[in-house]
C-alpha cells in the first residue's frame, strides 16, 4: 500500500503542476484548425486540419514541425469546396496519410 501512496504523490504533481514545453500559433485570414497532432520517428510533430481559403471553404492543410515547434514546411490540398484533415499519421516508409 506504501509504494502505490508514493507512486500516486509523485504522478500527481506531474500531471497537476506539468511543464509546457512550447506554444506555437499558426493561422490565417479564414476560419482555421486544426484536428490532429503525431509525433514523427524525427521528433517533430506532424499536424493536419483545415485552412480557410476564403469566408466559406478551406482545404486541407499539412504541416511539419521541428520538435521546438517551429514550422519546416506545409502543403495544402483541396478542390471547389470545403476540405479538411481529422487524422495523419506517420507512415513506415517517412511519408504521411490524412484521412478526412
Amino acid at each position: 500500500m506504501k509504494k502505490l501512496i508514493i507512486t500516486v504523490l509523485f504522478i500527481l504533481p506531474s500531471i497537476l503542476f506539468g511543464q509546457e514545453q512550447w506554444t506555437q500559433t499558426f493561422g490565417g485570414e479564414y476560419s482555421d484548425g486544426g484536428y490532429s497532432v503525431q509525433q514523427t520517428t524525427d521528433g517533430g510533430y506532424i499536424i493536419t486540419g483545415g485552412i480557410g481559403v476564403d469566408s466559406l471553404n478551406s482545404d486541407v492543410y499539412l504541416m511539419k514541425t521541428t520538435e521546438n515547434g517551429e514550422e519546416q514546411w506545409t502543403q495544402t490540398f483541396g478542390g471547389e469546396y470545403t476540405d479538411i484533415g481529422y487524422s495523419v499519421q506517420q507512415t513506415t516508409d517517412g511519408g504521411y496519410i490524412i484521412s478526412g
